[in-house]
């Protein structure tokens, strides 16, 4: 289920001022909970008369929860629960009165349904049932009066589950309509690619064939033919990046790769015909808590590692090593290289120097040094220990 999102009018909000609402409606709550427990027990109930401030104390109690029903909505229900059931059951407020402690009842159990997962929240509002239905229907003996108040109280959450789903259907249609549109924009993007690359590249294969045959005997034809193939490079160039620009935005807002993902990594990479040993110690890397931008840079390195084995190396055999420590996590790619020796399986590798310069500079980030190299054995090493704040 798509979480709940608030609606329009408490997105204005911040969450010190939605608490801060909660603190005026706690306010209210403890007046009239105040006011129901100064009332005197009537028949069939057997109470008491407390002093004032015995009433006033009694107000605050079953009232100062509703404060805090967004920071914890099962605790708050709770503890309104019990003091509605003290208060109601010892007569300190006459089952009369009853319908005021049940308004706080009523505004955390709303709190629970909006905020609390169903398979949590159902139990609470169950027990908050029978609770209400044994207090009341012990106190006051009104089967009808009992049953209209517990039906209240379970109103109230079920208005909240009510909103919680609204919201997340809500929340759920934006991202389906969000996805729609970014699936239009993007076969856009590609008819407007494929009618700029098929005009274009047909005017320029028209006038480079005319450049070929009047060459020799019209070269002023031949040197027009030109400047109309670099006018419309030029133009095309233009209109493609303008077209791709979008494609660049939407790129920029995919989730960043994980280390669950370096799975699909080494497969893409065994599906060249090249043997990958993930070592067992990776998983508990990939189960380690590392910061985001670390476990990108573990994830960016491996990658570039086995991009340069498959491009660059002629290897049979790799293994990935990654290890994570207290404040560190080490990453180390070897192959078995070339097989005509050290000199030759390291000259391929200076194809892949952007790809080195970018991993260095990824090392460097977090206090790591990258060796790359040729081993003695044979073959090529990429290694390096990045260090963050634990």
């Amino acid at each position: 289920m798509t979480a709940a999102t608030p609606s329009l009018l408490l997105r204005r909000l911040s969450r010190g001022q939605l608490i801060a609402i909660d603190g005026l409606l706690a306010a209210a709550t403890v007046l009239v909970c105040w006011y129901a427990a100064t009332e005197t027990p009537i028949s069939p109930q057997a109470g008491w008369s407390e002093p004032g401030w015995a009433s006033f104390l009694v107000g605050l109690a079953v009232g100062l929860p509703v404060a805090v029903r967004r920071l914890w909505p099962v605790a708050a229900a709770a503890a309104v629960l019990g003091l509605v059931a003290l208060a109601v059951g010892s007569g300190a407020v006459p089952f009369y009165a009853g319908p005021a402690p049940v308004v706080a009842l009523g505004l955390v159990l709303y709190s629970v349904g909006l905020q609390v997962r169903r398979r949590h929240s159902v139990p609470v509002v169950l027990a908050a049932a029978v609770v209400v239905a044994a207090v009341f229907g012990a106190t006051s003996r009104d089967v009808m009066g009992t049953a209209l108040i517990t039906w209240v109280a379970a109103a109230c959450w079920a208005t909240g589950r009510v909103v919680r789903e609204r919201r997340a259907h809500a929340a759920a249609r934006a991202e389906q309509a969000t996805v729609l549109a970014v699936e239009q924009e993007r076969l856009r993007i590609a008819r407007e690619l494929h009618d700029i690359v098929a005009h274009s590249m047909s005017m320029i294969a028209v006038k480079a064939t005319i450049a070929d045959h009047v060459g020799d005997e019209h070269p002023h034809e031949m040197r027009e033919a030109l400047r109309v193939i670099a006018a419309t490079s030029r133009e095309t160039l233009g209109e493609i990046r303008r077209a791709l620009g979008v494609v660049r935005a939407e790129a920029a807002m995919k989730p960043m790769p994980r280390l669950a993902d370096l799975d699909d990594l080494v497969e893409a990479a065994r599906s060249t015909g090249l043997t990958v040993d993930f070592d067992s110690r990776a998983e508990t890397a990939r189960s380690a808590d590392l910061p985001d931008d670390v476990a990108l840079s573990v994830y960016r390195v491996v990658q570039e590692a086995l991009t340069n084995v498959v491009r660059h190396s002629g290897a049979t055999r790799c293994q990935v090593e990654i290890v994570a420590g207290d404040g560190h996590v080490g990453v180390r790619v070897t192959d078995d290289g070339s097989r005509h020796g050290e000199g030759e399986s390291a000259a391929p590798r200076s194809a892949a120097g952007q790809g080195l310069v970018g991993m260095r500079e990824r090392a460097a980030q977090f206090g790591g040094e990258l060796n790359a190299g040729p081993q003695p054995g044979g073959g090529w090493v990429v290694a390096t220990t990045m260090r963050y704040a634990a």
